[in-house]
């Protein structure tokens, strides 16, 4: 009898998907648990629940009958409200968020999202990053996504000595046992409320930031597991650009913004022992901010392994990912070929290509799909979501990740028609 080993097996299966339209099948897990409620997404569950650890699917504002409100702050609650159901249904509450992502569509809502949000959260409030994105998948115009742990865990708010504090901001960090998440770090000087003079200030000026909150908590830089750098539309950051030359990552042509990011960036990681990352436009920040990064560290060194697999060479910005402990999060992953970047505008070769690189890095690690607990798909243009949604569901058996997914920017000069990040947490082998 032929015994094939996991990584053949997967290979198979996976091209199987290509050839014949079925799913793949990996292991199921013992120690993830689905967590339920009325109305779930295709292709998603509502949240997933992982060693304490919940990960919640984004969760839309919209009327029972799938109608998006005419009133947005409405549309706020109601996304909020969803997010509490999902929360409640694991026994937990908005006291027990750590780290929450906030999408809305209209740079002039974010004032009255905020009055809902500060009116409804409670008294212990996550990190919290708030982005301006190009579009949500059928038309609304909110959608929030979180990561919360249940009360075994030990909950610690992490402040910089001298940074704002009270009601209405958001905490620097939160620390549940040894892992911490990060509110948006954007470049203005915290103790001053200096604005950086130019776009390089103001990516050295968030990292700082960033480096100020993990000496607070007693790391560095080197605990860093995951960084998305979110950077405003390029006509925006143009606005303070100082230095030249787009530069090309995984093969996909960047922005000019982001090689001025990247060589500030790299100047604050070990060459090869990166934190995962997914860099990410999308339409406008917060304070007309032009960049910000939302992290996620890990207090013990011993515990966090770079995952990189033989085809990637190793990189100064990014790791394909950072084990930690049993948790993985992955860097964001296009439909590229490594050494010949994006060789097809079919979007459906392309998303096949995204989850082949995604499987390489899962596998480098000693994991599989089954083992993905949240995913973010960022589209180029959000009328592709009910599409990439039945072709992304068919490398799932079962059970579906926590999943969000968004149009990050207006830019379709792009080459990528999507991408992909994800976090998987290892589960008992059968």
């Amino acid at each position: 009898m032929i015994s094939l080993s996991r990584r053949a097996l997967a290979a198979i299966l996976f091209l199987s998907t290509g050839i014949c339209g079925g799913q793949v099948f990996g292991q199921s897990g013992g120690v993830v648990r689905v967590v339920k409620v009325d109305g779930e997404n295709a292709a998603s569950s509502a949240g997933l629940l992982a060693n304490g650890t919940l990960y919640v699917a984004g969760q839309d504002g919209r009327n029972a009958d799938g109608a998006v409100p005419n009133n947005f702050q409405l549309e706020v609650r109601q996304s909020l409200n969803k997010l509490q159901r999902v929360l409640r249904a694991a026994k937990m509450d908005f006291g027990d968020i750590a780290w929450m992502h906030v999408y809305i569509t209209n740079e002039r809502n974010l004032a009255a999202m905020n009055e809902v949000y500060w009116k409804s959260i409670g008294a212990h409030p996550p990190a919290r990053t708030v982005l301006v994105v190009g579009g949500l998948p059928h038309g609304e115009n909110i959608e929030i996504n979180c990561i919360a742990a249940d009360k075994s865990k030990h909950r610690k708010v992490i402040r910089p000595q001298g940074w704002p504090e009270g009601p209405h901001v958001d905490p620097a960090g939160i620390q549940v046992d040894d892992v911490l998440y990060m509110s948006a770090q954007e470049g203005v000087d915290p103790l001053t409320k200096a604005i950086a003079a130019d776009y390089a200030s103001e990516v050295k000026q968030a990292l700082d930031n960033v480096g100020a909150i993990l000496k607070t908590a007693n790391m560095s830089m080197a605990n860093v597991v995951w960084v998305n750098p979110y950077m405003a539309s390029t006509d925006a950051v143009m606005e303070k650009q100082t230095a030249p030359g787009p530069i090309a990552h995984n093969g996909q042509p960047q922005a000019p913004q982001a090689s001025v990011m990247n060589n500030i960036y790299a100047g604050y990681f070990e060459f090869g022992n990166t934190p995962g990352r997914g860099t990410i436009q999308v339409v406008d920040l917060p304070n007309k901010s032009h960049i910000v990064f939302s992290c996620i560290a890990g207090a013990d060194l011993g515990k966090r392994k770079s995952i990189r697999p033989r085809n990637m060479p190793p990189s100064p910005t990014a790791s394909p990912g950072v084990l930690y402990g049993d948790t993985y999060y992955m860097s964001g992953k296009s439909g590229f070929i490594p050494d010949q970047g994006i060789v097809t505008p079919d979007l459906e070769l392309q998303l096949r290509q995204s989850m082949r690189n995604l499987l390489d890095d899962l596998e480098e690690a000693d994991l599989y799909f089954s083992d993905v607990v949240s995913s973010t798909v960022y589209l180029r243009e959000v009328k592709d979501a009910d599409q990439v949604h039945t072709l992304y569901g068919k490398f799932f058996k079962g059970r579906f990740p926590a999943r969000t997914t968004l149009q990050n920017s207006f830019d379709m000069k792009t080459a990528t028609d999507e991408q992909i990040s994800m976090i998987a947490v290892r589960q008992p082998k059968h």
